[in-house]
């Protein structure tokens, strides 16, 4: 990615991000009767972003801050974090009050939520169980994961992997939260109207709003010979961002719509 276009999808979500918060707070806050003691009603809270929403890429976050890290040696922590505040945002929002924050607005990453969904139309209850980990990191949530290279499982022996070009590169984005290490699965049951309900059909997604904290940036790298069971030459680059994570939304990205906030992260 170009960094122009990161430095779009930066501002674009910061945008975002801004526009929701304030529509938010203008908001007044209502309620329903639960469906029980465990169900709250969070029907649809009215934010409306636009379609296809992809939030922050996790690619220019890791980068943006391992740069600075890496490139600024000599500056304190507070000076690389304002310098990589005062690239990432739109230049109107270069206030005293932001720039007082150090990391002056949330970030947003969206994890697609193709399982774990399901809507009781009798009681009007959508539940979300959605593990965001996978088996090889089972403590942290998976952002993004990028896998190039060919794999020589079943073509080859481990003897001629390397040679014939099965050479992998597996590039790992996770995120660590602060305080709910090991809760990798996002939890919610909540009321929703059928009406609401009929706009959930389309592209499901979960939206992480959250900030960076120290660590705030780890990285790892590993490498696996090839074995007669994979063989593959494997360098496995892993990334982690460790970050408070504020709320947790279900939204229709296609469609651009919220269908709730309020969900947590659970074991």
């Amino acid at each position: 990615m170009s960094l122009q276009k990161i430095k779009q999808a930066s501002i674009s979500a910061a945008w975002v991000l801004l526009s929701v918060c304030a529509t938010a707070r203008a908001q007044t806050a209502s309620s329903a009767a639960a469906a029980s003691a465990q169900t709250e009603d969070l029907t649809p809270v009215g934010i409306v972003m636009a379609p296809g929403f992809t939030g922050d890429d996790p690619a220019a976050v890791r980068d943006a801050l391992a740069r600075k890290f890496t490139d600024s040696k000599a500056l304190s922590f507070t000076h690389r974090v304002e310098d990589l505040v005062g690239d990432a945002l739109p230049k109107t929002l270069h206030d005293s009050a932001l720039m007082d924050a150090k990391l002056s607005r949330d970030l947003a990453f969206v994890v697609p939520a193709p399982y774990g969904i399901r809507y009781r139309s009798k009681v009007r209850v959508m539940t979300v169980d959605v593990d965001l980990s996978d088996s090889d990191h089972p403590d942290t949530i998976v952002l993004k994961r990028t896998v190039t290279g060919p794999r020589g499982r079943k073509l080859v022996v481990a003897a001629e992997a390397k040679s014939k070009g099965y050479i992998q590169n597996i590039d790992i984005i996770e995120l660590d939260a602060v305080n709910k290490h090991n809760r990798t699965t996002v939890h919610g049951r909540f009321v929703l109207s059928p009406d609401a309900f009929s706009q959930e059909d389309g592209d499901l997604a979960l939206v992480l709003i959250c900030r960076v904290v120290p660590p705030y940036l780890t990285q790892t790298k590993d490498h696996t010979d090839p074995s007669n069971e994979e063989p593959t030459d494997i360098t496995t680059r892993t990334a982690t961002l460790h970050a408070n994570v504020g709320d947790i939304w279900l939204i229709n990205r296609e469609k651009g719509v919220v269908l709730a906030k309020g969900l947590h992260l659970v074991k």
